[in-house]
Formats: structure tokens, C-alpha cells, sequence
């Protein structure tokens, strides 16, 4: 009977073994896979602050590079515009100053670009009224390529924000419309529409402005990637345009959407808070 009595005890001592050695390898494999996921997010944050020391770096070698030009780029800037109020009768030359201004305005565009990407903006926020803003835009980027405008107001386009980067926001998304239908014999219609929401997080009263194209559009490998600082498809460009409209929405505590199809066009859709909280 005794032996019977260990023989059971034995039993029961093997299988709450058996079952605490599961539940062990359960946990070993449990920890070893959170061990795993903890490592690969130690290696991309290791990854993001590489880049982001990386950027600190181009953001401050572009800034000197910027200030040094930006002030032969002022006196071209003028000495073009001259030519091209004393060319007036001579069609030919006129054409050629005003090409030298459009590549003046491109060049100063950039490198303001360049100056906001290493300040990183923050927003100086005040009442001004976005139509403002959007007719200004569409004046600067005329000269730079053959597109049309249309654009529509629904509703007030009166909000408090920061005028100087809300103008930088709008002239890159204009300029990014227009490059991307540069291969269109017409140039194409570039349409911004502006419209109020009163849905927005917690009943706030949002702004939207969206800028759409019939252009080359953006494939879906590259649609993720559209806003990472210096990421560009173009032969010539910085790829900071669309960093920057991203730092300037960040900056209004805003968001901003792109849709896109290949060979059909692209669409940015900004919302933004349109009054303080």
C-alpha cells in the first residue's frame, strides 16, 4: 500500500512538474519575443536619433549656406526685375529677365525652405484671414510654371494662425502642384479649395485647404515618404517642401492627408484648429 501511496505521489509530483515546465517554456517564449520586439525598438529609436542628429547637422550646414547666399540673391532679385521694366519694347530680352526672375524666386523659395527646416518652426499665432494668404501664394508661384489656379472659398477663411509660415505652407504645396504637371503641354489647373468643418476633435471648428492636381501623381511605395526631409523623385528639388508644409501643420496643431494615383493626380488635404483654445 505504501508503495502504491508513492507511486501516486509520484505521479502527482511529475505532472504538476510537467505542468509548471510548460508554463515556464510558455513564459521563456513569451519573454524571449518581448526581448525581441524591446530590441527592435531600441534599434529604431538608436536609427531615428542617427537621423535626427544626421538632420541637425544638414539643418545647420544649410542654414550658413542659405544667409550667405540669400544676399547676392536679393541684389539679383532687383537687377532682374529693373531689366525687366527696361526691356519693355524688346520681347525677346524681357522673356530672358523674366526666366532669370522665375529661377531668382525658385532659388529664394528653397532657401527659405532651408531656413525654416533648421529653425523648426513654431507658430506666432494671431487673426488673419487665409484668403489673403492663398491669393498670395497663387501670385508667387504664377512665375514659376505654366499651371492655371482655380480656387473656391466655402464658408470663412478668417482663423488665427501664423501668417509667414501658413504663406511658406501654401506657396510649397502650389509649387509641388505645379512641378508635378511640368510635362502637360497646358500646364493643367491646379485647384485649392478651403472649407470649414465644425466636427473637429472636441467640437473644434476646423479650417481645411486642400490643393489637387491632374499630374503625374505619386506611386504607393513612395506615397509613405512624402514628407521625410530631403526625400524627393525629381531630379532637382530639396525634398524639403513637403517637410516643411508637415513642420508648419505640426506647428498648428493641425493634420495633413495625401491621396495620390500614378498618371491621375494628387490631392493635400491641411486641417487646422481655426481659433485658440
Amino acid at each position: 500500500m505504501a508503495i502504491e501511496q508513492q507511486k501516486e505521489l509520484l505521479s502527482d509530483a511529475f505532472d504538476i512538474f510537467r505542468v509548471a515546465s510548460r508554463k515556464l517554456e510558455k513564459q521563456y517564449a513569451t519573454l524571449e519575443d518581448k526581448v525581441e520586439e524591446l530590441n527592435t525598438e531600441l534599434a529604431e529609436k538608436n536609427r531615428a536619433m542617427e537621423r535626427t542628429r544626421r538632420l541637425a547637422a544638414m539643418g545647420e550646414m544649410a542654414a550658413r549656406i542659405a544667409h550667405e547666399i540669400r544676399n547676392p540673391l536679393g541684389s539679383m532679385a532687383i537687377f532682374s526685375t529693373l531689366l525687366e521694366r527696361e526691356l519693355t519694347e524688346d520681347e525677346g530680352r524681357r522673356k530672358l529677365a523674366e526666366s532669370i526672375s522665375r529661377g531668382v524666386k525658385t532659388l529664394d523659395n528653397i532657401l527659405s525652405n532651408m531656413l525654416l527646416f533648421a529653425a523648426s518652426p513654431s507658430a506666432k499665432r494671431r487673426s488673419i484671414d487665409l484668403k489673403d494668404v492663398i491669393a498670395d501664394s497663387v501670385q508667387m508661384t504664377q512665375a514659376c510654371g505654366k499651371a492655371g489656379f482655380e480656387i473656391v472659398h466655402n464658408g470663412s477663411t478668417k482663423m488665427d494662425g501664423d501668417e509667414g509660415l501658413l504663406r511658406q505652407l501654401c506657396v510649397n504645396l502650389l509649387l509641388n502642384a505645379v512641378d508635378s504637371m511640368d510635362s502637360l503641354s497646358s500646364g493643367g489647373v491646379v485647384t485649392v479649395t478651403t472649407s470649414v468643418d465644425s466636427k473637429g476633435p472636441g467640437g473644434m471648428e476646423m479650417l481645411e485647404i486642400s490643393v489637387a492636381d491632374r499630374g503625374r501623381g505619386i506611386s504607393a511605395e513612395n506615397l509613405d515618404r512624402v514628407f521625410d526631409p530631403f526625400f524627393t523623385t525629381r531630379d532637382s528639388g530639396t525634398g524639403l517642401g513637403l517637410a516643411i508644409v508637415n513642420s508648419v501643420v505640426e506647428a498648428h496643431s493641425g493634420t495633413v492627408q495625401v491621396t495620390s494615383k500614378p498618371a491621375l493626380g494628387t490631392k493635400f488635404a491641411v486641417r487646422l484648429p481655426r481659433f485658440q483654445q
